[in-house]
């Protein structure tokens, strides 16, 4: 039990600090939660800590916010991953997100109006992402690892980085 009481008092400082979200967002908080919800074309927000979701359809922006989450998911506009430890599986975003430290996130960048982009920060970020189209990575902070692939015909993409120890490779 004293173990768990870190996780538990983020949690729990994660669902007050969060308490403000927007009428329109579906809102999943608290620990150890177990559920799939249909997005619905809505925000969806994950906050606590080790919740395994897993969301269907198309959402708007979705938010992953805490520690040890595990959420799967197939289609948004935005994917923001924050917190420590969250492991964040999808199909297809135009824009990535990821700070703070050790998540892992794999999904497809993809290009709509404006060309797909990943933004990076924190440290010992994961990120593996399929290019569909025109992309930008923007990747700072410290040893983080970003591996990219390309779809057919997707070009290579704009590349900015600035930290130290990172890592920006195209997948073998």
């Amino acid at each position: 039990m004293l173990l768990r009481l870190p996780v538990i008092t983020a949690a729990m400082l994660a669902v007050i600090s969060l308490a403000h979200a927007a009428d329109d967002e579906l809102t999943i908080q608290g620990i150890g939660i177990s559920r799939d919800v249909d997005c619905q074309g809505k925000n969806v927000g994950v906050y606590g800590a080790e919740n395994e979701i897993a969301l269907t359809g198309q959402c708007r922006t979705i938010t992953v916010h805490g520690s040890k989450h595990k959420v799967s998911f197939e289609q948004g506009q935005t994917l923001s991953v924050s917190g420590s430890d969250n492991v964040v599986n999808g199909g297809r975003a135009n824009d990535v997100v990821v700070s703070v430290a050790k998540n892992t996130v794999t999904t497809t960048l993809e290009a709509g109006e404006e060309p797909g982009k990943l933004k990076a920060t924190g440290a010992n970020n994961k990120i593996t992402l399929v290019l569909s189209g025109p992309s930008r990575l923007d990747v700072g902070g410290v040893e983080q690892v970003v591996e990219w692939s390309k779809a057919d015909g997707a070009p290579n993409p704009e590349v900015r980085s600035s930290g130290a120890l990172n890592s920006i490779k195209r997948k073998k």
